[in-house]
């Protein structure tokens, strides 16, 4: 896992994409992901992560990202979706 350079230039979608096109990372739903749909739906707590949101999962899975850059990212993509 290596740290990545976040720059202002791309949006973090863009960037979130872009490292997943580098690395040929795509969003397979397992059944751990299964297990947390059907927790989340008794639990009355639906939570739906967008395309984007799990693709930075499976960069997180991979090992793409370290734990700070996935956070900032996430952080970022959040806050220009509220734009």
């Amino acid at each position: 896992m290596t740290a990545i350079q976040i720059t202002s230039r791309l949006t973090a979608k863009q960037t979130i994409h872009q490292l997943a096109n580098q690395h040929e990372v795509i969003h397979h739903h397992s059944e751990l992901d299964e297990w947390c749909d059907k927790v989340s739906e008794l639990s009355d707590g639906e939570v739906e992560l967008d395309e984007t949101q799990l693709i930075l999962v499976e960069l997180d899975r991979a090992g793409i990202l370290t734990g700070k850059d996935n956070t900032i990212l996430h952080g970022r993509y959040l806050q220009e979706r509220e734009v």
